[in-house]
């Protein structure tokens, strides 16, 4: 296929027996058949390239990369390096193609393509965000295009350095598509050295407390207590900050009328509370994928990460885990157990209140769901309802 001249925005003129595109005629048997609709990306979409690119268009190094983009050249990572290095302005172009709002015409999906083969090779700071965007189809590129999305996942994948597997976190656990949240997520196993691994200490703690709260004064004599609940439930309540000797002060019914609260950090307290429940979510999803991963953890973050952190612990906490035992009666090597501080540190607690103690060098997992003898399901069920908990997922069921 011929290349763009990496020095110049124009086309070159087509050579001899090649069609305008750099295709070889379909003359000889088994050649390939150049696309009738083939389109340059100047004109596709009624010319909105050139128009979001405004005077980058006419930039002679973005304009040979975006030809090799609607080329479709594939397996010439060489090329579009080097096409890159001359453009400086590069992630500039890029960055306003990837911005646009409305979604790409069927024609353009080759170009589409192209650019996200090209976005890998931008640094690390500017290929994330936009691969990022595009692969949670926030793009008008990749906005009605599922194969776009994950592509844009796959050349996410390839960036190197450790900004990547945080992002690829955030997708399989938030985006609201689960055929991507699958996609991001196979990325990511295939990108950690071990699941253990999985970045779940990027999970924002919002300045909450240990017990998962946070007060917020909204004005001289009034204070916001934003608290998530175990199972997950996140709540605001007012109070009055002054009046009774109680800490939180007069609770209120609603929010407080009066004229010296900041209508400010109120808006702050409304968007701490949904930043939360979408946390909160996302919470799930990563908790629901290392059941069905059976994810081993290190008894070292499974504290830190799971059990003690202010939102992924609200329900973590309610949850079932198991612990690997080669001296377990049912001689499957595991032991399940609800969380619970044992001899002052976190442990585990059987349907038959034993205390399971453990080793910095043990690993835990979710439980998977399971049928079990009516017996000794319903001892489950006594422990849970003594810790006042549900299992935020579905674990236990009768035989």
């Amino acid at each position: 296929m011929a290349e763009p001249d990496p020095g110049s925005g124009a086309r070159q003129a087509p050579e001899a027996g090649r069609s305008d595109f750099g295709e070889e005629p379909a003359a000889a048997a088994g050649a390939p058949v150049p696309a009738p609709d083939r389109i340059p990306w100047r004109g596709l979409d009624g010319g909105v390239y050139p128009r979001l690119l405004g005077p980058l268009a006419d930039d002679p190094g973005v304009g040979a990369l975006l030809d090799h983009c609607e080329l479709g050249s594939r397996g010439r990572p060489g090329i579009a390096q080097s096409l890159v290095g001359q453009a400086p302005r590069a992630g500039e172009a890029l960055g306003r193609l990837v911005g646009r709002e409305q979604p790409a015409g069927l024609r353009s999906a080759e170009f589409v393509a192209g650019v996200i083969r090209v976005l890998p090779l931008l640094p690390a700071e500017e290929a994330v965000p936009l691969l990022v965007r595009l692969a949670a189809q926030e793009s008008g590129l990749t906005a009605e295009s599922m194969p776009s999305a994950r592509a844009a996942i796959r050349a996410l994948a390839s960036v190197p350095g450790e900004l990547v597997p945080p992002a690829l976190h955030r997708l399989a656990s938030e985006s609201p598509l689960a055929a991507l949240r699958k996609a991001a997520y196979a990325e990511l196993k295939r990108r950690l050295r071990t699941l253990s691994d999985a970045p779940e200490w990027t999970v924002d703690t919002f300045g909450l407390d240990g017990d998962s709260r946070l007060r917020m004064a909204v004005g001289p004599d009034h204070v916001a207590v934003v608290r998530v609940e175990l199972g997950g439930r996140v709540k605001v309540g007012y109070h009055e900050s002054r009046g009774r000797a109680s800490a939180g002060g007069r609770a209120l019914a609603g929010k407080p009328t009066a004229s010296t609260v900041d209508q400010d950090t109120l808006r702050d307290v409304t968007e701490l509370a949904a930043k939360l429940r979408a946390a909160v979510r996302a919470a799930r999803t990563r908790l629901e994928s290392a059941q069905k991963e059976r994810r081993e953890i290190p008894t070292a973050d499974w504290i830190e990460h799971y059990i003690t952190h202010p939102v992924t612990g609200t329900l973590a906490k309610t949850l079932l885990w198991e612990t690997r035992d080669g001296d377990a009666d049912d001689g499957a090597g595991w032991r399940m157990g609800l969380p619970r501080q044992v001899e002052g540190r976190w442990g585990l607690v059987t349907e038959n209140t034993e205390r399971i103690l453990l080793g910095d060098g043990d690993v835990l997992r979710v439980a998977a769901p399971m049928r079990l003898p009516a017996a000794r399901a319903r001892a489950w069920e006594r422990l849970l309802a003594k810790a006042k908990v549900e299992p935020a997922l579905k674990q236990i069921q009768r035989g």
